[in-house]
């Protein structure tokens, strides 16, 4: 196993932001969105466990990663804010956390449990969003998860200073 394929599985995700977005504009079936969803999360959880396994694990492996799932999250949350099921805001959400996170983590990445939790739901909230298919509870998912983001980012931060 070689870190060139294991960064070819990170950066898939990038891939399959891309065709999330495309099965959104072209009103596919759930079905494909959700496989879509499944496969990025296989390579989400692969690409750590295969870079462990084999002792290839790097600070530059880890950044990748985190920018793919960035990148993935973005992707993702756009197409649903272009066909108006998730608040564009949402997307500076996203955007505001990716800046504090590798702001606080400028001494390498770190990572801490309630943070991952709000990564998480970054993650999720496309899918959902998609199956839920309701304005209103998405948008309180959407007010929560803001929420959460900023608690994260307060205890950061606080860490940080500390």
């Amino acid at each position: 196993m070689n870190r060139f394929l294991i960064n070819s599985i990170t950066c898939s995700r990038i891939l399959f932001g891309l065709l999330f977005l495309y099965g959104v504009l072209f009103d596919l079936n759930n079905v494909f969105l959700l496989v879509i969803f499944i496969l990025t999360a296989i390579s989400d959880v692969s690409d750590g466990w295969l870079s462990r396994k084999y002792g290839i694990s790097s600070q530059n492996g880890a950044k990748l990663d985190v920018c793919c799932d960035f990148i993935f999250i973005m992707i993702s949350t756009f197409a649903l804010v272009l066909i108006n099921l998730i608040p564009a805001w949402f997307l500076a959400v996203i955007m505001l956390k990716m800046i504090e996170f590798f702001k606080t983590s400028n001494d390498g990445l770190r990572y801490e449990r309630f943070g991952h939790l709000v990564a998480l739901m970054f993650y999720a909230l496309p899918i959902f969003a998609v199956f839920i298919n309701d304005r209103f509870i998405i948008l309180i998912l959407a007010i929560f998860i803001t929420i959460c983001a900023l608690v994260s980012s307060a205890m950061r931060v606080h860490q940080k200073i500390n």
